[in-house]
C-alpha cells in the first residue's frame, strides 16, 4: 500500500521528542513490512527534516483578537497545500493522527479512506485550552470523526468514551509502543541515594508535579529530576532536591536516565477524570530497565507480574497516602532493572504494527467494496 501519514500539528520540540520518534518508527516498520509511506506534517515552526514534508502555518502580531485570526487563516492555508501534496502522492490508504480541525481538512476522504488515530479524550483536554479553542473543538471534530473508516485507539477508555463511541466506527486499541532490544537496557546507577524522574509539560495538572513537590520535601535525601519543567514554573520555595531540567530532546533524556533508578508515570490522571493510558516516557524509561511508580491503569504494562513496578491508586491524595511505600520502593530498586523481554512482550513495536497494518487493510478493503456496491 502508499499510506499518507498526515499529523495536523508537529512541531520543533515535538519531532525531536516521544512523539516525532513514535511517528518515526512506525512509519520505519511500515517500510519494513513493504509499504510505501509519506509523512505529511502541518508545524507552526519553520523546521526541516529528512523524509517529512512541512507546511508551516504562523499567526500574525500579539493582539489575541488578530493573532487567533490569522492563526486561522494561515493554518488553513498550509492545509490547502498539504491536501494537494497528499493528492499529488496518490496514497490507498491515510493515516491521520487526530487533532484541532482546520478547513478544508474534511476533503481528505475524497482523497482515499483514512483511519484516525487517538491519542487522548480531546474534549477533556481543549476545556484546559480556553473557551475559544475548546468551543471550535466541540463544534467541528464531529465533521472528520463521521468522515472516518475507523479508528485507532491508545486506550480502552477513549475507544469506550461516549463521545468517541457515538459514532460507531470499526475500531482497534492499540497502546503506545516502544522500541526495544537489549541494546536498548541502561545500567542501573550506583546512587548512595534514590534518584527519581518524570517527564511532563508544564501546566498540565494531571501529571501531579505538586504531589512531587510535597513528597521532596518531605523526604530530602531523594532527588526528583522533572523533565519538561524549568525553575521559573516551579513556585519559589521549590525543595532544593527537585532538579528542573527544562525541554530535552529524546537523547537528552536518556542522559538524565542513566542516573535515575525509579520513573514516575502521570500521578494525577483522575484530574482528568480518566483511569487508562499507555503514556511514550513511561515506555522510553520500561525499555530502558527502569523500574516504575504507577498511579493509573496502564494498557499494557499494568498486566506485568513484577516486584519492579509499584502500583498506587488513581487519587487526589495517594501520594501522601502511599509516600513511606514510594520511598521504600526507590531504596529497594537501586541497582535492580525491569526483565527486557517481559517489556518487549508488552510493549514492542512489531507486533502492534502488524496489527495496526492488517486493521489498514481490513478497512481499505470495507472501503474499495462499499464503491463497488455504489
Amino acid at each position: 500500500m502508499r499510506i499518507a501519514y498526515v499529523t495536523l500539528y508537529l512541531d520543533a520540540h515535538m519531532s525531536q521528542g516521544g512523539v516525532g520518534a513514535k511517528i518515526r518508527t512506525q512509519i520505519k516498520f511500515w517500510r519494513e513490512f513493504g509499504h510505501q509511506v509519506a509523512l505529511f506534517a502541518l508545524s507552526p515552526d519553520d523546521w526541516r527534516e529528512e523524509d517529512v514534508r512541512v507546511f508551516r502555518y504562523a499567526p500574525l502580531g500579539s493582539f489575541p483578537l488578530i493573532k487567533s485570526a490569522t492563526r486561522f487563516f494561515s493554518r488553513s492555508a498550509a492545509m490547502i497545500k498539504l491536501l494537494q501534496e497528499v493528492r499529488h502522492f496518490q496514497p490507498d490508504f491515510i493515516y491521520l493522527r487526530n487533532g484541532l480541525y482546520v478547513y478544508p481538512l474534511h476533503r481528505i476522504c475524497k482523497i482515499a479512506p483514512f483511519i484516525m488515530e487517538l491519542n487522548s479524550l480531546d474534549l477533556k483536554e481543549s476545556s484546559y485550552q480556553g473557551r475559544l479553542f475548546h468551543w471550535f473543538n466541540q463544534l467541528t471534530r464531529g465533521i472528520i470523526f463521521r468522515r472516518a473508516a475507523g479508528l485507532v485507539s491508545v486506550s480502552h477508555e477513549i475507544a469506550e468514551s461516549q463521545e468517541n463511541a457515538r459514532y460507531k466506527k470499526p475500531v482497534r486499541v492499540i497502546a503506545n509502543a516502544a522500541e526495544t532490544g537489549r541494546e536498548m537496557l541502561l545500567s542501573a546507577p550506583s546512587n548512595p541515594a534514590p534518584v527519581l524522574s518524570i517527564a511532563v509539560s508544564p501546566g498540565m495538572t494531571w501529571h501531579g508535579v505538586d504531589k512531587l513537590l510535597w513528597l521532596a520535601a518531605q523526604y530530602p535525601d531523594l532527588t526528583i529530576n522533572i523533565v519538561g519543567y524549568c525553575r521559573e514554573d516551579l513556585p519559589g520555595d521549590a525543595p532544593k532536591n527537585i532538579r528542573p531540567h527544562g525541554f530535552l530532546s529524546r537523547e537528552q533524556v536518556r542522559e538524565v536516565l542513566k542516573t535515575t533508578d525509579v520513573v514516575f508515570g502521570t500521578l494525577a490522571l483522575h484530574r482528568n477524570n480518566m483511569e487508562e493510558a499507555s503514556p511514550l516516557k513511561v515506555r522510553e524509561a520500561a525499555v530502558y530497565g527502569i523500574p516504575l511508580i504507577l498511579a493509573y491503569h496502564d494498557t499494557d504494562l499494568s498486566a506485568l507480574q513484577t516486584d519492579c513496578i509499584l502500583k498506587i491508586p488513581n487519587t487526589e491524595d495517594n501520594v501522601r497516602t502511599h509516600a513511606s511505600q514510594i520511598y521504600d520502593f526507590a531504596y529497594r530498586m537501586r541497582g535492580r532493572r525491569l526483565a527486557v523481554d517481559a517489556v518487549e512482550a508488552c510493549i514492542g513495536h512489531r507486533r502492534k504494527e502488524e496489527t495496526r497494518l492488517a486493521f489498514f487493510e481490513k478497512i481499505r478493503a470495507a472501503a474499495l467494496e462499499k464503491e463497488e456496491n455504489h
